[in-house]
């Protein structure tokens, strides 16, 4: 597991530290594993990037998402690129 994580904190430390240790995250991006009894019991991630993990996976477990990502592939190979705040507008409507 330590290969994986450039920190890994007992909860105990989480409780002194976690101003800092959620500034580090923050900062850094790179997650924190939180040990409970010298095992992993969660983790401490970047709001940002797990909302992009959500998205993601809320996108690849829809029905064709295999044929809208062969489709973008294209269109970025073509040049036809989309401002992120028009992709966010279409996501928007398409959940209502």
């Amino acid at each position: 597991m330590s290969d994986r994580f450039d920190l890994i904190v007992p909860i105990s430390e989480l409780q002194t530290r976690s101003r800092r240790l959620v500034e580090q995250v923050k900062k850094t991006g790179k997650p924190i594993v939180v040990t409970q009894r010298g095992r992993p019991a969660a983790m401490l991630v970047n709001y940002d990037l797990y909302e992009g993990h959500i998205a993601t996976m809320e996108e690849t477990s829809s029905p064709g998402w295999e044929k809208r990502l062969e489709r973008a592939q294209r269109e970025i190979a073509a040049g036809h690129l989309v401002p992120h705040e028009e992709v966010l507008r279409r996501r928007r409507r398409r959940r209502r």
